[in-house]
């Protein structure tokens, strides 16, 4: 069972990220920083501004799921699915032009997964515009 609400989570984020890709392009800087805090790192490079945030995934309440053998020696549950993901924004002008996702951002079958959390709260800012 475990397995697929992990996995049912993991296609929740990788839509938030999908569509972070498209819905924080044309958001400034002030918004970026209220709604994901401050970068945990910023470069600047010849088109604009970069910051970047990053999220490293765990199980669900910190626990991992038991694991369970069957003979002969197959083994089902043990570690969830992780991943790690930085965010990364690139700014022109101060506001939002492109966003991208680096790391092991898939959780199992879910696209760019580990990067849900990191966009979830800014989509709200970027559906009330």
């Amino acid at each position: 069972m475990a397995p697929l609400v992990l996995a049912g989570c993991a296609d929740r984020e990788a839509e938030w990220a999908r569509r972070g890709r498209e819905s924080l392009v044309g958001l400034d800087q002030s918004a970026i920083r209220m709604c994901a805090g401050l970068p945990t790192g910023t470069t600047k490079d010849g088109r604009g501004e970069i910051w970047m945030y990053e999220h490293a995934t765990s199980p669900p309440g910190g626990v991992l799921p038991p694991t369970v053998t069957i003979p002969p020696g197959l083994n089902i549950g043990g570690q969830p699915p992780a991943g790690y993901c930085r965010v990364q924004l690139r700014f022109v002008a101060g506001k939002v032009a492109q966003v991208q996702y680096a790391g092991a951002t898939d959780i199992g079958n879910a696209q760019d997964a580990a990067c849900g959390q990191i966009v979830r709260t800014c989509l709200r800012y970027a559906e009330a515009r």
